[in-house]
């Protein structure tokens, strides 16, 4: 029988708009208001299929200059740059609500702050000036951060990647903040916790958290520029960071220093339950 009307799920309407009379809205000045954009972009998303979702689409999304452009060749000029994973359930744009030119995207498998990646946001930081904030973009049930997880967990996995040296690369990269997730873990619950049948869920949420703030932190001290982090929930769609309280929705500021992160992974492992 076909679903009633009360039963059927609400429409998703997402709505690209242009009006070629309207000038384009001011990108932001400074980082605070880059991260204001971004996350009410990010609860636009959310909120998808409760409300419409307005993206803005002008001659730029199709890579059309403006008609006074002096070359005829659109300019690039995002006011920021993310760096997120390449898992194909996160479009970082759509999450964010952002359009064409808004924003310089480096993407890899666990978002891992590899050389090339790091690289990618240096030439960001040196050659588009409009950029004024950087950010790192996890989220849940990342595949890279659960073969880390299962790395340690159970060493002989380890060994059907030791072969694949690109493949080790990644997961050898994300091996310290399955460590650093596990001692936040037992430290906020007792040496029992590794027994509870929740456990390596636990630690998958954690060490996603812990590797993102780790390396926004990193990319931070290396650029010397504003940078932000959050990840993106899968079940809910929003991106947010875990606090002793719980998720809240939001990007929040790289911790400035060691003792910050481990406060930061700390207390989300206390809001945790096992």
């Amino acid at each position: 029988m076909p679903a009633s009307p009360a039963e059927r799920p609400s429409p998703l309407q997402i709505l690209w708009t242009e009006n070629p009379g309207a000038a384009r809205a001011a990108q932001p000045t400074t980082p605070e208001e880059a991260i204001a954009v971004l996350n009410k972009g990010s609860h636009g998303f959310s909120r998808l299929g409760q409300e419409p979702l307005q993206l803005r689409v002008d001659r730029e999304a199709f890579g059309y200059p403006p008609e006074d452009d002096p070359d005829g060749v659109l300019d690039q000029q995002p006011f920021a740059a993310v760096l997120s994973c390449s898992d194909a359930r996160v479009p970082i744009e759509l999450t964010l609500g952002c359009a064409t030119n808004d924003l310089f995207v480096v993407r890899v498998a666990g978002n891992v702050p590899g050389s090339d990646c790091r690289g990618s946001m240096h030439y960001a930081a040196s050659h588009l000036p409009s950029v004024r904030v950087f950010a790192v973009v996890g989220h849940s049930r990342c595949g890279a951060n659960s073969a880390a997880v299962d790395a340690m967990l159970h060493p002989e996995r380890y060994l059907e990647i030791a072969s694949d040296a690109p493949l080790r690369g990644i997961i050898d990269s994300l091996l310290a903040g399955v460590h650093f997730a596990e001692r936040a873990l037992l430290h906020a619950h007792g040496p029992d916790a590794a027994r509870s049948p929740d456990y390596r869920a636990r630690l998958v949420t954690l060490t996603t958290f812990a590797n993102t703030a780790l390396t926004a932190l990193v990319l931070e001290r290396e650029i010397k520029r504003p940078c932000a982090f959050g990840v993106y929930k899968l079940a809910t769609r929003t991106v947010g960071v875990r606090r002793a309280a719980g998720w809240m929705d939001g990007l929040a500021m790289a911790p400035k220093d060691d003792a910050e992160l481990i406060a930061l992974v700390t207390n989300s492992a206390r809001s945790l339950s096992l």
